[in-house]
């Protein structure tokens, strides 16, 4: 399966996912709880079946481990930001939120998918 296909396919795939994920979330109550099901855990099921299908298991694996990596990097420096942005404003405590990520993401990714 050549390259654009590929893409091509995870693209319609993802919007599929998107638009189920987003009916799944009108339904639940309250509404606060309705972004567990917003585009990124859609769109990431859509594209780990297109890579299982295209490139297979060990591709999919690599990319799963990269999702948790990022997703654990991403909540840490979250919790980092709100005490950042309260304390420095919004230009300096995002900028630190966005080195934390960078200290929690790249030693991550280099341990895991090497």
């Amino acid at each position: 399966m050549t390259q654009w296909w590929t893409l091509g396919i995870k693209a319609v795939n993802g919007g599929l996912f998107v638009v189920l994920f987003s009916l799944i979330a009108e339904t639940l109550k309250p509404k606060r709880f309705a972004g567990l099901f917003s585009a990124a855990p859609s769109v990431a099921l859509a594209n780990l079946i297109v890579v299982i299908v295209a490139k297979g298991h060990g591709d999919a694996i690599a990319n799963n481990r990269g999702m948790v990596i990022g997703a654990l990097a991403f909540s840490l420096s979250c919790l980092a930001g709100v005490v950042a942005v309260r304390r420095y404003r919004a230009l300096a405590g995002s900028s630190l939120l966005m080195a934390t990520w960078l200290v929690v993401a790249l030693p991550g990714y280099a341990v895991f998918l090497r």
